[in-house]
């Protein structure tokens, strides 16, 4: 099913985990993927052929986007998709959290969704249209167990959704659509350290009791991300077994 063929696919956070899982799919439906990551993922664009590349890139620094514009500029002319998977999730409560440590979370998990579409989008108009989409969290339906410390991961993904539905309707004059996928907790090296106690806790209150796959999340993206979806814009997609009920 070549869905995607001839598009240019740009896939922050795309070395491993939900990226890696995203950009192989659309590698496979026919995308010529492009890997954005902080250390050079070039093995893994190799891997997926079909012309991958790999750019080495902070996705929170506004100068890294325009070097990732420039140089998909040059190689290709134009981008079509821009997946935003890049993301952290450091726990600390309000009196062990730094201001450092929020200014982070805030701009790797929300700064680099702006500063992305804003390197990006005019590459896109360059297609006549595109589409993005943010990788979110479910935990924004959640609530928080004390001394969890999950404010500012829960704040920049709610930020998240607000800067999705704005960018829906500032964006959709340019044919490009911009959505948001939830995933709840999902196998990937991420949470490779979350002990596997807790992680039963989460998949036994969802309707599909196991843990969420790279691949359960990337068939969502491909399909927001093909022609099939082009009249779905400024729509957030909760992608977790069926836990919460956003």
């Amino acid at each position: 099913m070549n869905t995607h063929d001839g598009k240019i696919a740009i896939v922050t956070g795309g070395k491993q985990g939900i990226g890696y899982g995203v950009a192989k799919l659309l590698a496979k439906r026919g995308a010529t993927v492009v890997l954005v990551n902080r250390q050079k993922a070039s093995d893994a664009a190799a891997a997926l052929g079909n012309g991958a590349i790999a750019i080495a890139a902070d996705v929170a620094s506004e100068a890294d986007w325009k070097t990732i514009a420039s140089e998909v500029e040059s190689a290709f002319g134009r981008a079509d998709i821009l997946v935003h998977a890049a993301g952290i999730y450091p726990m600390a409560t309000l009196a062990e959290m730094t201001s450092e440590e929020w200014r982070r979370v805030m701009s790797v998990n929300l700064d680099a969704h702006l500063l992305g579409a804003r390197a990006i989008v005019p590459l896109m108009r360059k297609a006549g249209g595109g589409a993005i989409v943010a990788i979110g969290s479910d935990a924004v339906g959640m609530v928080t167990p004390p001394g969890m410390g999950f404010s500012h991961y829960m704040a920049s993904k709610m930020g998240v959704i607000g800067l999705v539905r704005a960018l829906a309707n500032e964006l959709a004059a340019d044919n490009i659509i911009v959505n948001a996928v939830h995933p709840g907790i999902t196998d990937t090296e991420g949470a490779s350290g979350m002990p596997n106690e807790q992680k039963a806790q989460v998949y036994m209150q969802q309707a599909i009791k196991r843990l969420g796959t790279p691949a359960d999340i990337a068939g969502p993206v491909a399909f927001l991300t093909s022609d099939d979806a082009r009249f779905v814009t400024g729509q957030t997609l909760v992608v977790d077994g069926g836990w919460m009920r956003l």
